[in-house]
């Protein structure tokens, strides 16, 4: 069975101009980073968590430097450690919940 395309192919980014010379870029729904011209001309671009990415000439450049930046870093060996015990721990939780709530019914009718 194949996949769906849409889970193969990552969505593309978007620009939205919101105003003059301050752009907007957003993928899925998630923010990316914008890009603001300044009075000489030049093009600051900011990455998602509104970094400063660098100066360049043109727009297309500084969109460029936005899009190229990870969205998110990924994950050291540490915290997917942490990731896999704290899930675990969260089944084990359950199943105990679970069981205590099964028990609870049980035990109901002869209170």
């Amino acid at each position: 069975m194949s996949a769906p395309v849409l889970e193969l192919v990552p969505a593309r980014a978007t620009w939205a101009h919101v105003e003059s010379g301050f752009h907007v870029a957003s993928r899925a729904g998630e923010f990316l980073g914008y890009v603001e011209q300044w009075r000489d001309g030049s093009f600051l671009a900011f990455d998602g968590r509104s970094t400063p990415v660098g100066r360049y000439d043109t727009l297309k450049e500084a969109q460029r430097a936005v899009l190229s930046v990870p969205t998110t870093p990924p994950p050291d060996a540490r915290t997917r450690r942490l990731t896999r015990t704290l899930r675990r721990a969260a089944v084990v939780s359950g199943v105990v919940a679970g069981g205590l709530a099964l028990t609870a019914g049980a035990v109901a009718p002869y209170l």
